[in-house]
């Protein structure tokens, strides 16, 4: 593999987490609801404020992943964040896991994955789970391959008027 490196974002990169983040989810699912749906849904979830909150917390883990000393994407893993579905603890949230398009196909994802249940396992995690949606099948293909099973459903509320149906996934690290 070329010159690839993970790190931690740091407060003073919440700038570039922003853009990253909203770019992602829009290549991810822009075309999973109205362009204003997605558009309302990055611009609150996806903002400095909520990022910088986000960064300042200890419990989570947000980390980029640079490909030729370019950006590629981020994940956010959140520990001890249980779920109802699951009696194991402690567990942590595999919240994200977004490359931008430019990068899909080059092992990534694997990677970045491999370096979050390394935090996980640091902090004692005995599994991961995470929300994937269900129409996408190339990331459920990936958490598949990666052991991670189907342990229940959930909806994704894009907003008021949208939901997108989620697979609950778990991992046993």
């Amino acid at each position: 593999m070329r010159n690839l490196s993970i790190k931690p974002f740091s407060s003073s990169e919440v700038e570039s987490l922003e853009e990253l983040s909203q770019k992602t989810f829009k290549e991810s699912h822009g075309h999973s609801a109205t362009e204003i749906d997605v558009q309302n849904y990055v611009d609150y979830h996806f903002n400095t404020h909520t990022l910088s909150k986000d960064l300042d917390d200890s419990t989570i883990y947000f980390n980029k992943i640079l490909f030729d000393d370019q950006l590629a994407g981020y994940s956010k893993l959140i520990v001890d964040k249980p779920h109802p579905l699951s009696d194991i603890s402690p567990i942590a949230k595999f919240e994200r896991l977004y490359l931008l398009k430019d990068f899909y196909g080059l092992g990534l994802g694997k990677e970045l994955l491999k370096h979050n249940i390394e935090i996980a396992r640091t902090h004692q995690q005995k599994a991961l789970w995470i929300f994937v949606w269900t129409e996408n099948e190339n990331g459920l293909k990936f958490y598949k391959k990666n052991d991670f099973k189907i342990i229940g459903t959930h909806n994704f509320k894009i907003s008021d008027q949208h939901s997108n149906p989620n697979f609950v996934m778990l991992k046993l690290l």
